[in-house]
């Protein structure tokens, strides 16, 4: 049964995103019972279907576009009943929305019986498709570099190919974010608070406008600002380059890729250590090589440095 709901719920509201990007809102508005409310933070409350009417019509006078929901997440509340929640973005404006109820009426079909979402970003003019994709920079730290705590193989060439996408965003003012990891524990083998170790390599260190996301877990996402800042940008594609591959790259990719956002992993821009399981060992670069083939399996786009620019 909750398969079922579940896939009905989400087959609305796909047929409400469907009805808003063909610009028809009086089918949008249709979609509300008729003692619907909705919030929208930060405008207010709308505690009427006429209300709501009011508002999308007058939004609608701004020609936002292209909604897209990413990290939709369902949960059943009784057979006639579900609340979604999810990321949001336009071409204008994006967010994330906190609740919509949507109820199962007599005549068969879901409509909205409540609405809250949130307004993080207004833009003046709709974001190019370039300022749609951004380059996350995977914990390219001292510790894993030449004299630190942890060494990797081939890290310095891995920064140097990563540091020339680097310089590609930053002429083209396209969105970097750097990802840190730092461990709570002052006794870690490595990335231990208040460490050199823990410093972002001088070869891809960040510029006073660029994004850096601290993290205390392997998951980038993981209790951290990530996400939000994603949704701030209206980020919808990651080019993700850094280390390690076989743990934040490989689960960075893997969250992204869940929650919608498509990703493309840079082959010679990633590092990993040798390793040995057993009586079986492993080189940095199989270690690699390994961990990229995985990822092709789980959605993701594999690219070289020089091939990614030459396709721009």
């Amino acid at each position: 049964m909750s398969q079922s709901i579940r896939k009905d719920v989400m087959n609305a509201s796909q047929n409400w995103i469907n009805s808003f990007n063909s610009g028809d809102i009086q089918a949008c508005i249709n979609r509300y019972l008729p003692d619907a409310f909705m919030q929208v933070h930060p405008f207010g409350k709308f505690n009427s279907k006429q209300e709501i009417s009011d508002f999308w019509q007058s939004f609608a006078k701004s020609n936002p576009s292209n909604l897209v929901y990413k990290n939709v997440q369902i949960k059943i509340l009784n057979e006639r009943q579900a609340i979604l929640s999810a990321n949001w973005s336009m071409n204008i404006v994006s967010g994330f929305i906190s609740k919509e109820l949507w109820t199962l009426a007599d005549d068969g079909q879901w409509y909205l019986a409540e609405d809250d979402f949130s307004v993080l970003t207004q833009l003046t003019e709709p974001l190019t498709d370039e300022k749609r994709t951004a380059l996350v920079l995977v914990d390219f730290q001292n510790d894993y570099f030449e004299g630190g705590k942890f060494e990797l193989e081939a890290t310095e060439q891995a920064a140097t190919q990563a540091s020339k996408l680097l310089s590609y965003f930053r002429k083209k003012n396209q969105p970097v974010i750097h990802i840190q990891h730092i461990f709570n524990d002052e006794k870690s083998q490595f990335f231990a608070p208040n460490s050199l170790g823990i410093e972002i390599h001088p070869s891809v260190f960040p510029e006073e406008n660029e994004t850096i996301i601290v993290k205390h877990h392997i998951d980038s996402f993981t209790q951290t600002a990530l996400e939000q800042t994603l949704i701030e940008l209206g980020v919808h594609n990651l080019v993700i380059v850094g280390a390690m591959a076989q743990a934040c790259v490989q689960t960075i990719c893997r969250t992204a890729t869940h929650k919608g956002y498509a990703c493309t992993v840079v082959e010679d821009a990633i590092a990993a250590p040798k390793l040995v399981y057993k009586d079986e060992s492993f080189s940095g670069k199989q270690m690699v090589a390994a961990n990229l083939l995985s990822l092709t399996f789980g959605g993701a786009d594999i690219s070289s440095v020089d091939s990614w620019i030459n396709n721009q």
